[in-house]
């Protein structure tokens, strides 16, 4: 729009410029050859504007008159239009410009990545891959072919065809974290355990790569059933509650039952949970209830910030039937995380106390309640997924280390 109305004021000024050199009547004189010639202003005014105002159409045509364009600028606006082919899909268009491209450029890797894509757009997908394996084989500072072959090994959900390219794109990219990650799972969720370790030694040193390196451990060690690498699993992350407990049932199986409360207990001191409590408790051998009460006591000194162990206490002590202590340790559970799992235990002690019943029994028990249990659960940070169990790799988005640990409370059908 302002260029229009800036070529009209120009064209204007011109014209202005002419007629007062036609009214004021002037005249240039040339010496040509010996001779004097007179050329009127308007004419020498309109001749030079004509030439500033169609410059650039001037310029153009003498340069296709007098100069060819080079190989390299014609190559460019060709591979241009094959590549805006690729993206409205155009398979006429595409024909048309890449063999251009190609003529003037060569096969270059953007020539062969076009030409990928065109088979693909086609339905070829076989001759696409092809192309796109050669292309890996070719490329040293990009990686189209290796990108393109990822991008349909996920599709496909193939394995073995994503860690190819995935390890394609890290001889560009080295350090990049998220395909690192990728290639680290691939490798584990198909117990390549030593290809996933060449991996570990370029994640860069974070919370995040101490998880990774744990789960890799934890899953070769529980494949192996090789208590050095679920050990080694466990110093890096104890608070991997699943690796912990198989790593004490290996233990236990060698009837090294101090080294096992001492692996249970470090866990749960990490991450206090209640399959740790309940291996702990029975990590002995022919233990009475009265010693799985001093444990349970260990346990809490362990985490006394947790609901778990005084809940877990409870229930030992209402065996012995030490009910008021067993009502104080739930009534602390309960202040510690107000579940209406642990009040409605809180309901079952008081009932069985002898009259009157403690204020805060009263309190607490005259709130509604619902019946429910606890239970926990493991959930992928990176797309929520949940499992009953903690895996290494998420089976629905492949991330390696993802999956954390929440309780939640889940509805009893009651008749």
């Amino acid at each position: 729009m302002l260029t229009g109305v800036f070529l009209f004021l120009k064209f204007c000024a011109f014209l202005l410029l002419t007629a007062m050199a036609i009214y004021y009547k002037g005249v240039a004189s040339f010496d040509v050859g010996g001779s004097t010639v007179d050329v009127h202003f308007a004419v020498l005014i309109f001749f030079f504007g004509f030439c500033l105002y169609f410059y650039g159409i001037i310029k153009k045509a003498v340069c296709r008159i007098f100069f060819r364009r080079s190989k390299y600028e014609k190559g460019l606006d060709n591979l241009q239009l094959a590549f805006s082919g690729i993206l409205l899909k155009d398979k006429s268009k595409i024909e048309k410009f890449i063999g251009k491209a190609e003529k003037y450029l060569g096969n270059i890797p953007i020539v062969s990545w076009i030409k990928g894509q065109q088979s693909l757009i086609n339905g070829d997908e076989q001759r696409a891959k092809a192309i796109f394996y050669s292309l890996c084989e070719r490329e040293s500072d990009t990686a189209l072919g290796a990108y393109s072959l990822c991008q349909l090994a996920t599709k496909e959900r193939s394995d073995g065809e994503a860690l190819m390219a995935i390890n394609s794109l890290l001889k560009v990219s080295p350090r990049a974290q998220d395909l690192i990650l990728q290639a680290t799972a691939i490798s584990v969720k198909n117990k390549n355990f030593a290809e996933a370790k060449k991996h570990l030694s370029s994640l860069a040193r974070s919370d995040k790569s101490r998880l990774v390196e744990a789960a890799v451990y934890s899953e070769e060690g529980f494949h192996k059933k090789d208590p050095d690498l679920l050990k080694k699993a466990f110093k890096l992350a104890p608070e991997l509650s699943n690796n912990a407990v198989n790593y004490a049932e290996l233990l236990l199986a060698k009837e090294e039952y101090r080294n096992a409360r001492d692996v249970l207990s470090k866990s749960f001191r990490a991450f206090p949970h209640q399959k740790v409590f309940d291996k702990y408790i029975s990590a002995g051998h022919d233990l009475s209830n009265l010693d799985k009460i001093k444990l349970a006591n260990k346990l809490i000194d362990a985490a006394p910030k947790s609901w778990i162990g005084y809940f877990g206490l409870a229930k030992l002590l209402v065996r012995e039937e030490m009910l008021m202590s067993a009502f104080q340790n739930l009534l602390t559970a309960y202040e510690k995380e107000p579940l209406d799992f642990i009040a409605n235990e809180l309901r079952k002690v008081a009932e069985m106390l002898d009259s009157p019943k403690p204020p805060e029994a009263v309190r607490i028990l005259s709130q509604p309640l619902k019946s429910k249990r606890i239970d926990f659960i493991w959930k992928c940070t990176r797309c929520g997924a949940e499992e009953n169990d903690w895996t290494c790799v998420c089976k629905y988005c492949n991330g390696i280390a993802e999956y954390t640990q929440i309780q939640v409370e889940i509805p009893l059908l009651i008749a």
